[in-house]
């Protein structure tokens, strides 16, 4: 996306426009940093589903302050219009989603996304067992609930062992897994993380030989989630029910 950006304003400009743009950018980079700063220090000290009104608060008072010093007047609006309309669109494609309510229900791969916005999912299956599931917290908060949802087989419909795939995103977001009392963690591809904290409450395996041998004696634990994370900050967390 942001090559797109970049192509089009080359293409309805010049290359001076290009280097005008760029330098725009650089000079309202430390306040975007600066906004998601404050962001994440509302979203740390605030409780969850109190968040709302500090931030209308804090946005409408920067809004303000901005139009009292002539932000959005001159040549100065003609770049911010633009601007505003192109970060919403980044934001309404990372958050949208894809499938219908209908149709996730007898589909095997999930995939759910926390965009600043907090997400709570419940997964529901059908006919069709889960098989993958992909979350990504981009600034955001994302819960889903896997402790309904019926897990695929492992060699068959023989084998009474379950496995289902998480594939984890984060950045300085948070992610919380909630899964059934009869299933276990086995670690992944975690090595591939920055300052991320794990705080799991549930039996976690180092690998799958590990999680093999532990129910070789019985099947306390059927079923199995394989976890896989990549993310630089925020937290991932498993719960049982």
């Amino acid at each position: 996306m942001l090559v797109v950006i970049v192509g089009t304003v080359w293409l309805l400009g010049d290359a001076a426009a290009l280097r005008s743009g760029g330098r725009w950018a650089l000079s309202a980079l430390p306040y975007v940093l600066a906004a998601a700063g404050l962001l994440l220090i509302l979203r740390a000290a605030v409780p969850k589903g109190l968040l709302v009104g500090p931030v209308v608060l804090v946005a409408g008072g920067g809004l303000w302050a901005a139009y009292n010093a002539g932000v959005f007047e001159g040549r100065t609006a003609d770049r911010i219009w633009p601007s505003v309309v192109i970060v919403l669109g980044i934001a309404l494609s990372l958050g949208v989603r894809t499938d219908p309510h209908i149709q996730e229900e007898n589909h095997p791969l999930r995939r759910y996304r926390s965009v600043l916005v907090p997400v709570d999912r419940r997964v529901v299956t059908s006919s069709v067992p889960l098989q993958t599931v992909t979350v990504g917290s981009y600034f955001g908060n994302a819960v889903i609930d896997l402790s309904g949802a019926r897990f695929d087989r492992v060699n068959g419909a023989d084998d009474r062992r379950c496995v289902v795939r998480v594939d984890v995103t984060v950045l300085f977001g948070r992610v919380e897994l909630v899964v059934g009392s009869s299933c276990a963690v086995v670690k992944g591809n975690v090595e591939s993380t920055r300052a991320v904290r794990f705080a799991e409450q549930v039996p976690v395996f180092a690998d799958v030989d590990e999680y093999r041998h532990s129910v070789s004696g019985g099947l306390r634990r059927p079923h199995h989630m394989v976890l896989n994370v990549l993310g630089l900050g925020g937290a991932v967390s498993v719960r049982s029910m």
